[in-house]
């Protein structure tokens, strides 16, 4: 086990060290990729795939904060730098993924008018999603957050948690036809988002105790082999 975890603790300091060393370039190379993606428009075929990486960028910004706040590791830490430029990635895709079945006359027409006032069909819970996405995609800067002071900023971004229930339901919904298969979505959307809630609630205090007792074993580790390092 100590092995193990000094061969764990030295790739992590080696991952660590290479990314806060470049920290800026990683960001910058982050937008690139986000205003490239914008490209996907002229790839209809794409827009469901785009869909699936914006949703999945989100549940992966959101869980980052509480999980970075129980497991205190310093790349984690350095993950929390860049969720600004993940979170306009996220929008971006979501753009192309929601604006693309919007101005394409076949789909919204034929699948997405007609369904739009049945919740079970997921399209309204999308459409949603994707309008709470825009007000935060286009304040994710210095000079907006400036513009609206910090307080409104932080009320605003907030919304950040109404987008994630809307975007869970319609990543499990959209396919809903049958009475089963909605109380599948269901289940499928309670996971995630239930989970979500007993990680801010365990970053708010960590009440279980095998968790408490397996992070100060692996603390009691990485002193020790810090110790090793700098002898």
């Amino acid at each position: 086990m100590k092995t193990l975890l000094f061969l764990v603790f030295s790739i992590h300091d080696t991952v660590t060290a290479i990314f806060g060393r470049n920290i800026q370039l990683i960001k910058q190379i982050i937008l690139v990729i986000a205003h490239l993606s914008l490209f996907g428009f002229f790839f209809p075929d794409l827009r469901k795939e785009f869909g699936e990486l914006s949703g999945n960028l989100l549940i992966a910004i959101l869980f980052l904060s509480p999980v970075s706040r129980i497991v205190r590791i310093r790349f984690l830490t350095l993950l929390m730098a860049i969720r600004r430029e993940l979170g306009i990635l996220m929008g971006y895709l979501a753009i192309v993924h929601g604006v693309g079945y919007m101005i394409d006359p076949l789909w919204f027409q034929g699948y997405i008018l007609p369904n739009l006032s049945q919740w079970q069909n997921g399209f309204f819970f999308g459409m949603v999603a994707f309008f709470l996405t825009l007000p935060l995609l286009f304040t994710s800067n210095n000079l907006a957050q400036k513009f609206l002071g910090g307080k409104k900023w932080k009320w605003l971004h907030r919304t950040v948690y109404a987008m994630f229930f809307f975007a869970i339901l319609h990543r499990f919904f959209i396919k809903v036809n049958t009475e089963s298969q909605m109380i599948i979505a269901l289940v499928q959307s309670g996971i995630l988002i239930g989970s979500y809630a007993f990680l801010k609630l365990l970053a708010w205090k960590n009440f279980l105790a095998p968790l408490q007792w397996a992070i100060k074993y692996v603390e009691s580790f990485h002193v020790q082999y810090k110790a090793e390092k700098s002898a």
